[in-house]
């Protein structure tokens, strides 16, 4: 088909899409708009006249209020003030008071008052004002009667009185129609009836407590028809409103437009026929020339046009071929770049990262997997994941999944917590991430494995269950004695005072020694916390560890232990003397504890490269290997020897006083010769701190 047969089928296919979307699509929404604007039109001169109307009735109850509360202050002057307000209120034409107990009224008229119903008939029909309650309003639109009821007591007797007003003007306020042609309102009653209906069938309207808007059919004609309620009055107000009369300017509008666009198209079509026998020979080279860009080839030049229309097109359209070609390339480059580097990141990442493919095949394994990998099965390494599962010493503790929708695609996540097992006895938990991707047709297309080593967490969690279990049985045996010697003492009287004395004293032992645990505790907390100040002042080494070695004297002579003493002169440290003594006293005496009798501790001290060293061996029972990396762990004692009496609180005090003062501490062991501790102390740290 040629450009022309396919321009005017164009032209003439747009026309009746164009025409059918203007008529079908956009004329209902203009009819839609043109109706909800008369729709808002409509309600506001509705709230207008009810405001107007609600204005009206609100001051007949103001008047009847001002009446009531004026015969309550000054009942002797009743007839006068009923009079009174007569004439202050043209549409007042009656008053009714009515003493209930006795029966009795006073009524008052004007000469065109009708006749005042009965009260009972008026109570039947009457409902209660919502913001005076105490005030109740009927009224009779066949006689344009409108009523105001309201019960008080004067000196304690109850009355009643009955106020009547001409609705008339009410009626007009409410019924008058300023809308145009095939509008009209009514006012609907709760017993069914209407005024203003001009004796049309009218369905009944529903009373509701807020404004609403329906259509309906009237005489099989539709309209429009928008309710709402009146707050004062029992009533429903509503106007109608033809809709064909509404919808017509729009239908009208729209056939002129559907006109005006036809002789456009027209128009237009003549012009593109003329049009394409000019530009249809250049129009085909250019297409030839812009072909190669649906498969991003830019390599083929735009040739010049014989149309000088479409001249400067094919000047534009090179000068953007070549910075497509261009771009394409830099592209390519910052792609390669790109994946380059995301790949170099996951590689070295400290996590296990490992993306698999449709198939379970890893396509992806970062160092860290490798190398755990070549740790469980160095011969044979995992190529899809369920071979690492089925890995020897791999055991999963904990499983749970999850799915999630995203962008069409759907994400299932399996997280597991590993344990592994090496061959070299060690052990690890592992937090293990399995990231499915599915596509919108629920088809795997591949996934990622994320695992986390959280070995050192489960580690420091039974530390620190260990720690509470330590607590609790070092606190819990001088508390125990105490409370069972506390109720011994209560109980027996008539024990002798020297085994009364000795109780006390083992009571008082026992709480010193819980005192110097807790003592401790709170000693290494506040040097964890840095919440213990440090007075640091120059001091020597030798005269501390000469006091601290004689305060052991008795106890190294009744085991037969010799203090072998090498001691060079050091300078001045800047250090806490009391936390220095702790030190020292804690490391002799493990170092006394932890070995026979009949042997020699060497306590060592000399100066070298601007640091004081302490040494103390001990030719004791050693430290085994595995446990000499916890034995500065709060409460941590070795197992070999926890019959021996000690809390483990004494070297994680001096780890701590030795960080303090920007220090190290260091061990060395051997179950045949024995420890060594090893202290290095700087000598012109001259910091003090004074922080708390």
């Amino acid at each position: 088909m040629s450009i022309r047969s396919r321009l005017l089928l164009y032209l003439v296919v747009v026309l009746i899409g164009a025409s059918s979307i203007i008529w079908l699509y956009i004329r209902p929404v203009y009819e839609d708009a043109i109706i909800e604007e008369r729709i808002t039109l409509i309600s506001e001169y509705q709230q207008q006249r009810i405001r107007e109307a609600e204005s009206f009735t609100g001051y007949w109850l103001l008047s009847l209020k001002e009446l009531r509360d004026q015969i309550r202050e000054n009942p002797q002057n009743l007839e006068s003030m009923a009079q009174n307000h007569i004439r202050l209120f043209p549409d007042l034409t009656a008053i009714h008071i009515t003493e209930l107990a006795s029966g009795e009224y006073f009524e008052i008229r004007t000469s065109y008052a009708n006749d005042i119903p009965s009260t009972d008939f008026i109570k039947g029909i009457s409902l209660p004002v919502p913001d005076m309650p105490d005030i109740t309003v009927s009224w009779l639109p066949e006689s344009k009667q409108f009523f105001l009821m309201s019960e008080f007591e004067v000196t304690g007797e109850p009355y009643l009185i009955t106020a009547q007003y001409q609705s008339m003007n009410l009626e007009e306020i409410l019924l008058q129609n300023v809308l145009g042609e095939g509008s009209f309102s009514t006012i609907w009653f709760m017993d069914g009836s209407v005024i203003g209906s001009d004796n049309q069938n009218l369905p009944n309207v529903l009373f509701q407590q807020m404004t609403s808007v329906r259509e309906l059919e009237i005489d099989e004609i539709p309209h429009l028809l928008v309710t709402s309620p009146v707050r004062s009055l029992p009533i429903i107000h509503a106007t109608y409103a033809d809709l064909d009369l509404v919808k017509h300017p729009v239908n009208q509008i729209f056939i002129q437009n559907l006109g005006l666009l036809a002789a456009a198209f027209l128009i237009l079509a003549m012009g593109g026929v003329f049009l394409a026998n000019r530009v249809r020979q250049p129009v085909q080279q250019f297409i030839e020339d812009v072909e190669p860009f649906a498969n991003y080839d830019f390599s083929r030049f735009f040739r010049d046009s014989p149309l000088p229309e479409l001249a400067g097109i094919t000047d534009k359209m090179e000068e953007i071929r070549k910075k497509l070609a261009h771009y394409q390339r830099i592209n390519v480059d910052r792609i390669i770049l790109q994946e380059q580097r995301n790949r170099l990141l996951m590689t070295y990442v400290v996590e296990m990262v490992a993306i698999y493919d449709e198939n379970d095949r890893f396509t992806f394994i970062n160092k860290s997997l490798s190398d755990l990998f070549d740790q469980l099965s160095p011969a044979n390494q995992p190529l899809v994941t369920g071979d690492f599962f089925a890995l020897k010493g791999v055991s999963v503790n904990m499983e749970s999944t999850t799915s999630e929708k995203i962008s069409g695609y759907i994400i299932d996540t399996r997280y597991m917590e590993l344990e592994i097992n090496t061959g070299d006895g060690h052990r690890f938990f592992i937090n293990t991430h399995l990231m499915n991707l599915q596509g919108i047709d629920s088809r795997f297309i591949g996934g990622m494995m994320l695992m986390n080593d959280v070995t050192k967490d489960r580690e420091m969690e039974q530390l620190r269950t260990e720690m509470i279990h330590t607590i609790i049985h070092e606190l819990q045996n001088p508390v125990f004695g105490c409370v069972g010697l506390t109720e011994l003492l209560m109980v027996d009287d008539d024990l002798p005072e020297n085994q009364r004395k000795e109780y006390y004293e083992v009571m008082s032992d026992s709480l010193n020694t819980l005192s110097g645990l807790i003592s401790r505790f709170l000693d290494i907390t506040r040097l964890e916390s840095g919440s213990l100040v440090l007075k640091k002042e120059p001091i020597h080494l030798y005269p501390i560890i000469a006091k601290v070695a004689k305060s052991f004297k008795q106890n190294c002579s009744e085991r037969s232990i010799t203090l072998d003493f090498q001691i060079d002169d050091t300078p001045l440290i800047h250090a806490a003397e009391d936390l220095m003594e702790d030190l020292v006293r804690n490391l002799l005496s493990n170092a006394i504890k932890y070995g026979d009798d009949n042997r020699t501790i060497e306590i060592e001290l000399k100066s070298s490269d601007g640091y004081s060293i302490l040494g103390i061996t001990d030719h004791g029972y050693g430290i085994p290997e595995g446990e000499r990396d916890k034995i500065f762990r709060k409460f941590y004692r070795a197992k070999a020897h926890r019959s021996i009496n000690g809390n483990g609180l004494g070297l994680s005090h001096v780890k701590e006083i030795v960080t303090r003062h920007n220090g190290t501490i260091s061990v060395e062991s051997n179950p045949q010769i024995g420890t060594r501790f090893r202290v290095t102390l700087p000598e012109n740290d001259l910091t003090n701190e004074g922080e708390s």
